[in-house]
C-alpha cells in the first residue's frame, strides 16, 4: 500500500526553497523578506494589499474625525452638526428661525408667504403657525368672535383680521377684553403641547418663563367688578428685538376709519405704551349698552 508523502504542513508559498539555500530547517528573515517581497510582486496579490492598506487609512481618517467632533462638542454644546431637529430645543434649529421673521412692511411679509396670526398678534411664516388652533381660538370669543377696538374706550370697533394687520408696520395697537388675553395664554400652552405633533416653532418673544409667568398672574388675580380693556401690539415679526417703537395709532388706521374724529384724538392725545407681556393697565370702559357681550363667566 502507498503511503502517503505530502508533509503535514505544506510548504509556504515562496519559502519553498528556503532550506536549500540556507539548509536550515527554519526560515530566516532574510528568507521571510525575500517571500514577502516575491508574494507582494504578484499582480493579485498587489491589488489585495493596496486595498487592505486604503481601508487601513479609511479607518484612521474616521478616528480621526470622530475625536474632533468630540471635542467640538465638548467645547461648544450648543454646537450640533448632526443632532436631530427639536421644535422644544431651539439649539437645534437652523439660526434664527425661531425669530419667525417676516419683514418690515405688509408687502414684504405676504412675499415672504407670512399671514397675520390673531393668537400671536403677529405675522408669521407658516413654519411659525398653527392655523388649525388659531382658527378655533378666532371662534372661541363670546357669539363665535372676539370684539377688537381702535381706542381704550371701545368706542371704534376693527372690522377685520387685515386691518388689525396693517397696523404692524408702525407699531400699531389694537384694545381687546381681559378674557381675551385669558383665551391668548390658554392657547398658547395648547400650541405649545401641539407642537410635538404639529412641527410648528414657537416664536422666541413667546417662548419664555416671563410670558409664563404673565398669563399666571392675569388669570389668578381677582376679576375686577368694572370691565375694562387691554391694550395689545401689533408686530410684523416674532423675535425678540422687535419692541413696538410706539404704542400709538398714528398713521396707521385703516381708511375707511382715518377720518374718524375720535380715532384721531386718540391719535393726539394717546401715549400710554403696552407691550404684550407685561401687566395690564385697567381702563374702564364707557358704557355703551355691550357690556354683556363680553361677560361671559370666565
Amino acid at each position: 500500500m502507498e503511503s502517503d508523502t505530502s508533509p503535514f504542513l505544506s510548504k509556504v508559498d515562496g519559502l519553498d526553497s528556503f532550506s536549500e539555500s540556507s539548509g536550515e530547517d527554519y526560515p530566516t528573515k532574510r528568507n521571510i523578506e525575500n517571500a514577502l517581497m516575491t508574494w507582494t510582486h504578484r499582480p493579485h496579490k498587489r491589488l489585495l494589499y493596496a486595498t487592505l492598506r486604503i481601508f487601513v487609512i479609511l479607518f484612521a481618517i474616521v478616528g480621526v474625525l470622530a475625536t474632533l467632533l468630540a471635542i467640538a462638542h465638548a467645547a461648544s454644546p450648543s454646537w450640533r452638526p448632526f443632532r436631530q431637529r427639536d421644535v422644544y430645543r431651539p439649539e437645534t434649529l437652523t439660526p434664527g428661525l425661531n425669530a419667525c421673521l417676516c419683514g418690515n412692511t405688509v408687502e414684504e411679509a405676504l412675499s415672504l408667504g407670512c399671514v397675520y396670526d390673531s393668537l400671536a398678534t403677529t405675522w408669521l411664516p407658516k413654519e411659525c403657525r398653527d392655523d388649525e388652533l388659531t382658527d378655533r381660538f378666532d371662534r372661541a370669543g363670546p357669539g363665535g368672535h372676539w370684539d377688537y377696538y381702535l381706542d381704550e374706550n371701545g368706542t371704534i370697533p376693527i372690522e377685520s383680521k387685515s386691518e388689525i394687520g396693517a397696523l404692524g408696520p408702525k407699531g400699531g395697537s389694537f384694545w381687546a377684553s381681559r378674557d381675551w388675553h385669558i383665551a391668548h395664554c390658554a392657547y398658547y400652552w395648547q400650541k405649545y403641547k401641539r407642537m410635538g405633533q404639529t412641527g410648528t416653532i414657537m416664536e422666541e418673544r413667546f417662548d419664555t418663563f416671563h410670558h409664563v409667568e404673565h398669563c399666571g398672574t392675569l388669570i389668578l388675580k381677582e376679576k375686577p367688578a368694572y370691565f375694562f380693556l387691554i391694550e395689545v401690539p401689533v408686530r410684523m415679526n416674532g423675535s425678540f428685538d422687535e419692541h413696538p417703537r410706539d404704542s400709538r395709532i398714528g398713521g396707521q388706521l385703516p381708511s375707511h376709519l382715518a377720518t374718524h374724529p375720535e380715532a384721531q384724538e386718540g391719535h393726539d392725545e394717546h401715549d400710554h405704551k403696552h407691550e404684550h407681556g407685561s401687566d395690564p393697565k385697567p381702563v374702564p370702559m364707557i358704557n355703551h349698552g355691550h357690556e354683556h357681550e363680553h361677560e361671559h363667566g370666565s
